[in-house]
């Protein structure tokens, strides 16, 4: 089992500049961290997964701003 952060929005609870939420778990892989998170919080819509378990780290792949 690996670490992931799923990146989700929930659009009726959020304004669209919000950021998404992260759900970290273990999972199998990046599928299998995606269902774990739609099954926590079915009215979500994933939009990222990562390795790890940085939410920050996630969410800057996300934005394209990760230092290279």
């Amino acid at each position: 089992m690996n670490k992931f952060v799923v990146l989700y929005r929930i659009e009726e609870i959020m304004s669209p500049l919000d950021a998404p939420f992260g759900f970290v778990c273990d999972a199998e892989d990046a599928d299998h961290a995606e269902e774990q998170c739609i099954d926590a919080y079915p009215d979500c819509d994933v939009v990222w997964v990562a390795n790890g378990e940085s939410y920050g780290d996630a969410l800057n792949v996300y934005w394209n701003t990760e230092d290279e």
